[in-house]
């Protein structure tokens, strides 16, 4: 018997479902603005009657830390009530379950084929690997961990800490400090500045486009284009990051800073998680653009953060092979996974 499945992939950028039938190849897909819902329960609605289905069995990948009652407060939207997973499903009459965003991001690159992912460092093992950490970059910062057994290991990476290792870095914590583009939820006590705000993509870029700028103005084309951006509350990483592959000065000083603290947080990570080594395999839209993953491992300290040459441990990180994946829908594909998986368990055998 086949079972109508749904997945989410909800993000504070956009929000992705893809529903159809356990087993079956065919299914539906839909995207949508995050921001333009009151709430995850107007979302999940809202999606489900726009695709026209009537799901029983619901996966719901989320950007925040996923008690185990399944109530969640998204990360990145503090205006949005709390969600009440149990009351949810029983008013819809659904088996729903709630996992963090990023373990659907490592069930979905555990099913990438060799022509999925790129390779970013000059050496890369045979493609299996017992330990495989997925590390995101989208508006929110975060990593996971599939280990050898196939069981998920979350963590809220994103939000550790980080520490400057120049004056131009140290210029950035302390305008970030100062609260100059900080949100008025700050993501720790005071003086406290996490990786997600630094460089995640909701607003790290924004933030390191201002404080790149007070030096040094930008040029009139990038200027505008980042201020239409603001002005209807699209992204201005692409525009970044676009920027920066045609030139522009100051963007390109932008996906610097952006690739050295990431090439640093990258570096912690690894560490903590793949002590007896494994690959890395990175997602995020920033990363995947055309040309950007190339400009970071050619033209900025990207790699030379993450290795960080005569530190401690440099030569455990100089063979960590580090990947890209090509799938841009790897966490809805992840949570579509995990939900048609969920729905053969529950659904009857024939005798």
């Amino acid at each position: 018997m086949r079972t109508a499945v749904a997945a989410f992939d909800v993000g504070g950028t956009n929000s992705r479902l893809r529903g159809g039938r356990a087993g079956e190849p065919e299914y539906t897909e839909l995207k949508v603005r995050t921001a333009d819902h009151p709430s995850l329960g107007d979302l999940l609605t809202s999606c489900l009657d726009e695709a026209g289905l009537r799901p029983e069995t619901v996966v719901l990948a989320v950007a925040g830390r996923v008690p185990a009652h399944g109530d969640v407060q998204m990360t990145n939207l503090p205006h949005w009530p709390v969600f009440e997973s149990a009351a949810f499903a029983a008013e819809h009459g659904i088996r729903l379950s709630v996992v963090n965003d990023m373990t659907a991001t490592a069930h979905g690159m555990a099913d990438l084929g060799p022509d999925e992912v790129r390779p970013l460092t000059h050496h890369d093992a045979a493609f299996r690997a017992d330990e495989l950490l997925a590390v995101s970059v989208g508006s929110g910062v975060g990593s996971a961990l599939l280990d050898g057994h196939g069981v998920v290991r979350t963590s809220e990476s994103g939000h550790v800490a980080w520490q400057p290792v120049d004056a131009f870095e140290a210029g950035y914590l302390a305008f970030l400090r100062a609260g100059s583009g900080r949100s008025e939820r700050a993501d720790g006590i005071d003086g406290v500045v996490t990786v997600e705000e630094s460089i995640g993509g909701l607003r790290g870029f924004d933030r390191m486009y201002d404080y790149v700028c007070r030096a040094a103005p930008p040029t009139p084309e990038l200027h505008d284009r980042v201020t239409e951006a603001r002005r209807t509350g699209s992204a201005v990483a692409p525009l970044i990051t676009a920027a920066a592959l045609a030139g522009d000065p100051r963007a390109r000083e932008v996906v610097r800073l952006f690739a050295a603290l990431f090439g640093q947080y990258l570096r912690g990570v690894v560490l903590v998680c793949l002590p007896a080594g494994g690959v890395v395999t990175l997602t995020s839209g920033v990363l995947q653009a055309p040309g950007v993953a190339e400009f970071l491992c050619g033209e900025t300290e990207f790699l030379d953060r993450f290795i960080s040459p005569g530190a401690c441990h440099h030569d455990l990180l100089a063979e960590v092979p580090v990947r890209l994946a090509l799938d841009p829908l790897v966490g809805v594909r992840g949570a579509y996974r995990l939900a048609t998986r969920a729905a053969l368990r529950e659904a009857p055998q024939a005798d």
